[in-house]
């Protein structure tokens, strides 16, 4: 069903687009008549819909008026001031009509300004959650880059299922490639892994009296978390920034070899080498 885009004669801006239906109901409400100018694009230029006598039979169709009656003696009997009050009610004006419709007027500024905002955060939402995880990842990972690159080398890849900590950083590895790819179905078990670097570098860290390691964990869980719940754009944005900051820095711990003989010593026997 085609769409239009309207104004009235004696303004330049434009509103829309409407279908039929939504047009029919602006007529029915006379807030639109038949010299409302519409954009024809075939011809290419704006025109009121009296020249269109196709378009004008659908946004006014013609109807039989009802005629109420009224005794002599009724008409007397109404209130003088009646007709002074129908005047005086304000009148809604086509561009009143045609902002409610949009969202723009001062009682649905908000409602659209939430819309806006939420769909500014779902634009960011998923690149910004993938690089948590491929922080998160790398955090993981790096320290068992020896034992990784054994198990490649010897054909022995069930051996890394040995190391817990290379299985969950196989696992943002994963929930990374997903994010870019805007899977955001994952995200149910991406809070559940944002609470477990809350926990665990939160026990960690209070264990070794480390701080840093704690803030780090303490930031880029609660990023996960709030990134895959919020549903504003300051607080997607705020949510990313503690995220890749804090896994960032768990990041940056491993490549400088902070982690060292800290995860690859955590290790089970279920499965042998060649």
């Amino acid at each position: 069903m085609q769409d239009y885009y309207i104004r009235t004669p004696d303004h330049e801006e434009s509103r829309g687009p409407f279908n039929i239906s939504k047009l029919l109901t602006l007529g029915e409400a006379g807030q639109i008549n038949e010299n409302t100018l519409y954009y024809d694009e075939d011809k290419e230029e704006w025109m009121p819909f009296a020249l269109n006598e196709e378009l004008k039979a659908q946004v006014f169709p013609e109807r039989k008026k009802l005629e109420l009656k009224i005794s002599e003696k009724e008409k007397e009997e109404a209130p003088k001031d009646a007709t002074k009050a129908e005047q005086e009610r304000p009148k809604i004006e086509v561009d009143d009509m045609l902002a409610a419709a949009e969202g723009t007027t001062e009682d649905t500024k908000h409602l659209k300004k939430q819309e806006e905002s939420f769909q500014k955060a779902a634009s960011i939402a998923s690149s910004g959650i993938g690089l948590m995880m491929l922080f998160s990842a790398v955090a993981l990972l790096m320290p068992h880059f020896e034992i990784v690159d054994a198990a490649i080398e010897q054909e022995a890849y069930s051996t890394v299922l040995n190391y817990p900590f290379v299985v969950v950083g196989l696992f943002d590895l994963v929930m990374a490639i997903f994010l870019f790819l805007a899977v955001t179905e994952i995200y149910p078990l991406l809070r559940t892994r944002g609470m477990l670097t809350l926990g665990f570098g939160l026990y960690v860290g209070w264990a070794l009296d480390d701080l840093a390691l704690l803030g780090a964990s303490a930031a880029g869980g609660i990023g996960i978390f709030l990134a895959t719940v919020a549903r504003t754009y300051s607080t997607m944005l705020s949510a990313i920034l503690l995220g890749i900051g804090g896994n960032g820095y768990l990041a940056y711990f491993a490549l400088t070899e902070r982690f060292s003989g800290l995860f690859e010593n955590v290790a089970f026997k279920f499965f042998e080498g060649k």
